[in-house]
């Protein structure tokens, strides 16, 4: 039953005191339907008593105050009063389930929002070693199963067990030999049946969990690259790599859903061969059949009500177990928000803008930098200094450390050794407050499937855009004239990824959209190595007419993208040199 509970350790105080409240409604609701099906047991034996009156003249006198004198008109009273208990007992248990919904979405909302929160938060080291299918998974998928399924189910198995309780004691108290035989008996099935099940079910949990990351993944790469899929024939390769991953997540669901379903053919016929036989029993051990007529009508109705309860208890036992891979793997995640919310401590990064001074020049000072469990330094003691409002080109074979200095640079890779000072200031003491004065221009723009609007003002709520200034950038990356001319303006939409428009429209865009955030430093990472020469060469134009304005930190493997930059830096073999 350990497993049942770990779900309560990622919750805090205030949340677990709600779980309590919902597991004393639970209560309740067992014991009203304990009371719903003892109830029937008065009913039997009235109905079954023509002369009940006179037996019980104490209740004639009482019924005769509220106008009931026959047994006819006391059998009606009596159901019309379990009618209103049937009815309020499930109006109650309808409210004590829509908590239950209520506490585990209100969870779900809060723990997915805050999952990606924390993956956003997360250093650029994790991502690089962290498939983006799985986050997705976790991300999409995790709230649902944790919450809504295994969450809901733990809640609905813990109902279960509380109501077969009650029941349970009702029984002891109208026949305790009874009881007792039927506790052990429903009890040894659901011990064995759970036992047995139990390993199998596991391992398609593992093994669901598993390709269902898989799948994704060959979604994301056969739609990510439609261009190259379809140009290169390979629809094929990515729908058999999809076919393979889903037939083993499928057929893991679909073992899953049958040993899920065998479990209920066997509890009815255990239980109701079980009926039958303490029949005999009870005959042959010499009960009248008129003696066993109302105990065998509460136990049938108690059976019958037990039955489906033993069969959701193994069905609901199961399917937490079938999930749990997916919890246990997202644990660690979700002790880390409940630690956050605990300490009050924000998941969110802060997007203020305040800006790190640069009045004079970023120093790099013996820097030093090698990946987690790889020896070599790719960056081995560097020191170079870059004025403020120079056009510096960084240089060098591919591997020589080039890319890594930038990301070390964006704030993203913090330095083995050493360090970057931003006018004596190291850019790391404050990391978000530097990143306000950057701009990063890569190789691939992404754009989001909106307008050109949206995409150069990325980021920003569409009320707070300032259209004078996108206007104006727009004219410093020379596209005002292109987007002029467009029937919507700055409100076409580009596609997703920005299919509707040329690579070097695509690149303008990036270009507009980094000055749009009025940089002090804008870093090109290979921004034209993908185009044509005269595209690379117009915009290279476009750049040039930024230098001396601000800080120009170019990458680049041509070297007639940097003939106007005010020096080279080269890096080759963890080391660097000024070219001037």
């Amino acid at each position: 039953m350990q497993f049942l509970f770990k779900i309560f350790t990622i919750f805090n105080q205030q949340q677990l005191r709600k779980c309590m409240v919902i597991v004393a409604a639970m209560v309740i609701g067992a014991i009203l339907e304990a009371i719903g099906i003892g109830a029937i047991l008065p009913l039997i034996s009235i109905m079954e008593k023509p002369d009940f009156f006179t037996i019980y003249p104490n209740i004639a006198r009482y019924a005769v105050i509220l106008g009931i004198t026959t047994h006819i008109q006391f059998i009606i009273a009596v159901t019309f009063l379990l009618l209103m208990l049937y009815i309020i007992k499930n109006m109650y248990l309808t409210w004590q389930n829509k908590i239950q919904i209520d506490f585990a979405i209100q969870n779900q909302i809060y723990y997915s929002e805050k999952l990606l929160a924390e993956y956003l938060q997360k250093p650029y080291l994790y991502h690089l070693e962290h498939n983006t299918s799985t986050l997705l998974r976790n991300i999409s998928a995790g709230g649902i199963i944790v919450f809504s399924n295994i969450m809901v189910s733990t809640f609905t198995l813990l109902a279960e067990i509380i109501t077969a309780a009650t029941i349970w004691i009702m029984l002891v108290m109208l026949d305790a030999f009874t009881a007792i035989i039927v506790a052990g008996f429903i009890g040894s099935i659901l011990y064995f049946i759970i036992k047995g099940f139990r390993k199998k079910i596991i391992e398609q949990g593992i093994i669901q969990n598993e390709y269902s990351a898989i799948y994704i993944k060959c979604i994301n790469q056969g739609l990510g690259a439609i261009k190259e899929t379809k140009v290169s024939c390979k629809e094929e390769f990515f729908l058999d790599a999809f076919q393979k991953a889903y037939f083993e997540y499928g057929k893991a669901n679909g073992k899953f859903l049958f040993l899920n379903q065998l479990p209920r053919m066997l509890i009815e016929t255990i239980i109701v061969c079980g009926l039958l036989l303490l029949i005999i029993t009870k005959l042959l051990l010499g009960s009248q059949p008129t003696e066993i007529v109302p105990l065998l009508g509460v136990l049938a109705l108690a059976a019958f009500r037990l039955m489906p309860s033993a069969n959701r208890v193994v069905n609901l036992s199961n399917g937490i177990r079938f999930q749990m891979p997916l919890f246990n793997e997202l644990y660690e995640d979700l002790l880390l928000i409940k630690n956050k919310r605990y300490h009050n401590t924000n998941t969110r990064l802060n997007n203020k803008k305040e800006k790190m001074k640069f009045e004079n020049v970023i120093s790099v000072e013996e820097l030093s930098f090698a990946y987690p469990e790889i020896e070599k330094q790719v960056l081995s003691n560097i020191s170079f200094k870059i004025p403020k409002g120079m056009f510096v080109g960084i240089v060098g074979p591919s591997g020589a450390g080039k890319t890594t200095f930038v990301d070390i640079l964006l704030g993203l890779l913090p330095p083995s050794f050493g360090k970057i000072n931003v006018d004596g200031k190291n850019i790391y003491d404050d990391i978000r407050r530097w990143q306000a004065n950057l701009a990063y221009v890569q190789q691939t723009i992404y754009l989001i499937d909106g307008s050109i609007r949206e995409n150069i003002a990325m980021g920003i709520e569409e009320k707070d855009i300032d259209d004078v200034l996108l206007n104006k950038v727009l004219k410093m990356a020379e596209l005002y004239d292109f987007v002029q001319g467009l029937p919507e303006r700055v409100n076409t939409t580009v596609g997703e990824r920005g299919i509707k428009l040329s690579g070097g429209q695509r690149q303008r865009i990036g270009i507009a959209r980094a000055l749009y955030y009025q940089p002090q430093v804008l870093v090109l990472d290979e921004a034209t190595s993908a185009l044509d020469s005269e595209t690379e060469k117009s915009i290279t134009d476009t750049i040039l007419k930024l230098k001396g304005k601000i800080t120009i930190i170019a990458v680049a493997h041509r070297l007639s993208t940097l003939e106007q930059c005010d020096f080279k830096v080269k890096f080759e073999n963890g080391k660097v040199t000024i070219i001037n």
